[in-house]
């Protein structure tokens, strides 16, 4: 498959916690497949506008070539960077204008008004789009069973410069790692203070959006390279 048709799934975004990723950094997924791995193309990301909100979306295949039926519950997110505005030494006494990093869950539960409106867009490329709650799904085997479904996400902070779009689900490659930092006086808690990271062989999927808040609204997303990470 090219590069620029292999892309790499919630409904608010959250602010990322980075102070966890020195304990993440370092593991890679194996260079070849260990276990099943799914096959997963998708168009370039667009902007699409219904009832005046803007929405970015992608479209993508997803194809079981492996020797068994495989469960399909895809995880899309959207992180985006937003650049500081500031020299490091000022970030905290103007944090408004500080360097952010946002997650972004694709819409699963995506509205019918604005699924109707991006099936009828690309019904003579894509004519058998399924919305994404019903591509949850048992993904059986073979090209004729391939599903086509839509990641959505709603309007980015025209200051995002950059975002990477990350699909979980496609492989069942895992690795669990002990938390260092895990606080044994405190409750153990998966989000807050978890015991263990379980990290799952991901596609990452790089852009960087050109110019300055003011074109960026109509700038075209460049694709960096792509690669399998675990997360």
């Amino acid at each position: 498959m090219k590069a620029s048709r292999i892309f790499a799934v919630g409904l608010t975004s959250v602010v990322f916690v980075s102070a966890l990723a020195p304990v993440l950094a370092g593991p890679e997924p194996s260079p070849t497949p260990v276990t099943w791995e799914l096959q997963f193309s998708s168009t370039r990301p667009e902007r699409i506008s219904v009832s005046g909100r803007t929405y970015w979306y992608v479209l993508y295949t997803v194809t079981n070539n492996t020797p068994e039926d495989v469960p399909l519950h895809l995880e899309i997110v959207r992180v985006e960077e937003i650049e500081s505005e500031v020299p490091a030494d000022k970030a905290k006494q103007e944090s408004q204008k500080a360097s952010k990093i946002t997650v972004t869950p694709s819409i699963v539960g995506l509205d019918r008004g604005v699924f109707d409106a991006i099936k009828r867009r690309h019904e003579k490329t894509h004519p058998f789009l399924v919305h994404p709650v019903d591509a949850i799904s048992t993904l059986r085997q073979g090209d004729d069973n391939a599903i086509t479904s839509v990641a959505v996400f709603p309007e980015m902070d025209p200051r995002v410069s950059s975002f990477t779009i990350y699909v979980g689900g496609l492989s069942g490659e895992q690795i669990v790692r002990v938390n260092p930092l895990f606080d044994a006086k405190k409750p153990a808690n998966e989000e807050t203070n978890p015991r263990v990271f379980v990290m799952r062989k991901t596609l990452a999927m790089p852009y960087t959006l050109p110019g300055d808040t003011r074109t960026r609204k109509t700038a075209t997303p460049k694709l960096g390279l792509m690669e399998w990470v675990m997360r």
